[in-house]
């Protein structure tokens, strides 16, 4: 998505028509010449998920107009050109664990019947919606949601989507409780609909009838025994997460302005497309390392030892790369030495050395301009091809399940043994 100042079209007019002309140029030759070996392979694939594609769109026209012009369209889909990639890289199985039972990830599975498919999710997320946004409010069931964690940004939301989640297992509406005293919030209802779509069209009843509202906490570690809606309960839990999570963070038009208006200000060019294919990697460090959640703090060399022959290999050079550690860049500057400049750095500038101890001692205000930083990069993340982190970090879970509603099942994270079990090459 765009943003143009209305003010200079009139002065600017043909100097924007020649950039528009550039764009689409550089666009056609990002999207079919990644590779030389791709117009190969584009047959192959354009078989293998013309219908996938073709659901999507039906099913994109079937949601209500309002729905269509969030933040869901504006997230990067797996497309043709990802499969082209994946198709350079090996294949791995990767094995979460953290729900009911082992979820396995084929990365090579191309199948339209994968789970992770972009049809299954717009599937879900059309059922969602449609759940939380009846045409009549009147006589429905509610569950108020309440007293959220203070925590970090990753942690709150996991546990709300686990309040989410227990709310749809009752058939009931999500809502949140007002003012909310969420931590990260700074507009008047202090809950995740400062930035992001509300949770619902539907308001507390003045006067509920017996039963018709309870009451749902969103402070808990875990959600020990989830159920899913009738509806899902074939689908793994990981999946399941994945899809309350995405729906949760539906950026609002002013969260997604600002993120959009960011990532212009820092990328050259300006439009976060034009920079596919490119690999995210979030070094978490500090507080997660001093309580033992991660079981040594990596270097970024072993971040980059995970994926370098990989990306090699399909010719991957731009990589983003955040942290709260500032230190992490010159890190970078001394791995890039060693490897000829082989990689171009993208990044932004944003407030480092947050952790939730700092945040805690920061004003309203602040806090919220920060949430809007972490949105920023979340954002950027999400829209990578590939992904570098450490899932003990709530954060990179997060990105982790946004990018697995997506359709983009090739990570690359670090051996800590919790959440994700095993990552191998499939021969």
């Amino acid at each position: 998505m765009v943003y143009v100042n209305s003010n200079q079209i009139s002065t600017t007019k043909p100097i924007k028509i020649t950039f528009v002309i550039v764009v689409l140029i550089v666009c056609f030759v990002f999207g079919f010449r990644l590779d030389p070996g791709f117009p190969q392979v584009r047959i192959s694939l354009n078989r293998s998920y013309s219908s996938d594609i073709q659901s999507k769109q039906q099913i994109i026209h079937s949601f209500p107009p309002v729905y269509n012009s969030t933040h869901l369209w504006s997230m990067r889909f797996v497309d043709e050109n990802y499969f082209r990639l994946a198709r350079l890289l090996p294949c791995q199985i990767v094995e979460y664990i953290g729900g009911p039972k082992i979820d396995k990830i084929d990365s090579c599975n191309y199948s339209s019947t994968n789970e992770y498919s972009i049809e299954n999710t717009l599937q879900a997320q059309k059922w969602l919606y449609q759940h939380q946004h009846p045409m009549n409010c009147t006589n429905r069931k509610f569950a108020i949601i309440q007293n959220f964690a203070w925590s970090g940004f990753g942690a709150t939301i996991h546990q709300i989507a686990w309040a989410f989640g227990m709310a749809l297992a009752e058939n009931r509406i999500a809502i949140y409780e007002t003012p909310g005293y969420w931590f990260y919030g700074d507009c008047s209802v202090s809950t995740p609909d400062c930035v992001f779509l509300p949770i619902t069209n539907c308001s507390i009843p003045s006067k509920p009838y017996s039963n018709q509202t309870i009451h749902i906490s969103a402070r808990m570690n875990q959600w020990p025994n989830p159920i899913h809606p009738p509806i899902f309960e074939n689908r793994t839990f990981n999946w399941y997460r994945a899809q309350l999570l995405f729906y949760l963070m539906r950026y609002k038009s002013e969260t997604l302005t600002y993120v959009q208006n960011t990532i212009a200000q820092y990328f050259q060019p300006p439009l976060i497309d034009l920079h596919h294919p490119y690999i995210a990697v979030y070094v978490r460090r500090s507080d997660k390392v001093k309580y033992k959640e991660m079981c040594q703090a990596y270097t970024l060399k072993q971040y980059f030892d995970l994926f370098d022959f990989d990306v090699r290999q399909a010719n991957v050079t731009r990589v983003y790369i955040n942290s709260e550690d500032d230190q992490i860049f010159n890190e970078f500057i001394q791995i890039n030495k060693q490897k000829q400049g082989y990689y171009k750095l993208l990044s932004v500038n944003a407030t480092r050395n947050i952790v939730f101890a700092s945040f805690n001692r920061m004003t309203k205000q602040q806090r919220g301009k920060i949430a809007l930083e972490f949105l920023t990069d979340l954002f950027i993340e999400a829209n990578a091809d590939l992904h570098v982190g450490t899932l003990t970090s709530n954060w990179c879970r997060l990105v982790d399940g946004m990018r697995l509603a997506l359709g983009k099942t090739i990570p690359y994270y670090t051996p800590e043994n919790r959440y994700l079990m095993n990552t191998r090459r499939r021969r």
